[in-house]
């Protein structure tokens, strides 16, 4: 797939450039649960440790590697060519307009409405604000 020198979308929201930091001391009690969690769904919490038991978004600066920003590239053209087939099925099958999701890039640890996102969780869907949360890191993880 030649996807160099295409047009991306412009529904993504970047977080990639964004620390996270953690949200507090999270207590034994809430140590105990989180390894709880991940001990009976089969989930890695490290990530989520290692953040402090929550993240929230401080502003602060990541630097981006080549590799993260052509993977951001890459989503993006492959999300607006999502977007026009979609566009299309919806208005032709359907009668109505495709509303797409906004998709969320992060680096590291995210906060979503749906819950902690992190590499370890994978992509995933939160329908509570209704956007797509992806780790570009993941794609290193891929190759």
């Amino acid at each position: 797939m030649k996807w160099r020198g295409r047009r991306g979308s412009r529904n993504i929201e970047d977080r990639r450039r964004m620390s996270a930091r953690g949200g507090g001391q999270i207590g034994i009690v809430g140590l105990l649960v989180i390894l709880g969690i991940g001990y009976f769904l089969g989930v890695d919490v490290w990530p989520l440790l290692q953040s402090g038991g929550g993240s929230v978004q401080d502003g602060g600066s990541v630097e981006l590697t080549e590799a993260d920003e052509r993977a951001g590239q890459f989503v993006s053209v492959t999300l607006a060519d999502t977007e026009e087939v979609w566009s299309e099925i919806f208005r032709s099958r359907v009668g109505d307009a495709y509303n797409p999701a906004t998709l969320v890039l992060f680096k590291g640890v995210t906060q979503s409405p749906c819950g902690g996102a992190s590499g370890a969780t994978g992509p995933f869907y939160c329908p509570s604000d209704k956007k797509a949360y992806l780790d570009t890191v993941f794609f290193t993880s891929l190759e």
